[in-house]
């Protein structure tokens, strides 16, 4: 297949929140590229007839001409290098699946999927590290590539169920757990709509824009146990009260975390 290949130039807080919103309006081929001296260009592939997204179109383009997918593909896996995601855990992109070891994750990334390098991701992740102890039972929602999954299993979760409401976001959580040797049981889920009744997790983990988190975060307390906790990251600078105020009556807030402008709060029922 052909893509159209455009770039811009943005800042870091234009990418922050293009990210964001990539996620909220489905649209997944777009990468970033950090250019010594040029700073952070945005790569936006469109297939043949596409126009540009809605939350795109006041960004001033220049237009590289189509490529084929193998072209633009491996240019944006140049860009993957290994990273430290947080205490005890780096991340190796794969091209094909081996296993890495102990205190790494390995991943195969794809335009449709985060790699981790994201500050919320990096929040979460981290918060989750500290927080899961053996034998708890742990709910992902919105797993993505199953990373934060891969780390509840390697710290001893007794039990990791991950959602998404995206099918190859599932297939490549099940790919991530078959490459770190771990159990996790992913679903397709609308939110939460796939939780079996009578389910009870320990801890409820959920890196997503402010604007998805508020859409279920009330719901959360019926699939909790009795002392049972909440980690919520993708909350934008801005959003931050609008959390805060919805989860003050169910929810006791233990924690706040910052990385540049995102936040990550750790809840537990009142």
């Amino acid at each position: 297949m052909r893509y159209r290949h455009l770039i811009a130039f943005v800042t870091p807080e234009e990418s922050d929140s293009i990210e964001g919103m990539s996620w909220n309006e489905g649209f997944t081929n777009l990468y970033f590229e950090e250019i010594e001296g040029s700073g952070i260009s945005l790569h936006v592939l469109l297939e043949e007839g596409e126009e540009v997204p809605a939350f795109l179109r006041e960004i001033e383009f220049s237009d590289l001409g189509f490529s084929e997918e193998r072209d633009w593909f491996q240019k944006w896996k140049e860009t993957l290098v290994p990273f430290n995601l947080c205490d005890g855990f780096e991340v190796i992109p794969l091209e094909e699946e081996k296993m890495v070891g102990s205190g790494k994750i390995g991943i195969i990334p794809g335009m449709a999927f985060g790699t981790g390098l994201h500050e919320s991701t990096r929040l979460a992740a981290a918060i989750l590290n500290e927080t899961v102890r053996e034998g708890l039972k742990v709910l992902d929602v919105g797993c993505g590539t199953g990373i934060l999954s891969v780390i509840a299993a390697r710290k001893g979760a007794a039990a990791v169920v991950a959602l998404d409401i995206d099918e190859h976001s599932i297939e490549k959580t099940i790919e991530t757990a078959r490459i770190n040797e771990v159990s996790i049981e992913a679903r397709l889920s609308d939110f939460l709509s796939a939780v079996k009744p009578g389910e009870r997790f320990d801890l409820i983990v959920s890196n997503m824009i402010a604007e998805l988190l508020m859409k279920f975060v009330l719901d959360l307390p019926k699939f909790l146990t009795e002392d049972g906790m909440v980690i919520l990251s993708g909350i934008y600078k801005d959003k931050y009260r609008e959390i805060e105020s919805l989860v003050e009556e169910e929810f006791s807030i233990e924690n706040v975390r910052e990385d540049g402008d995102w936040k990550a709060i750790t809840l537990k029922r009142k």
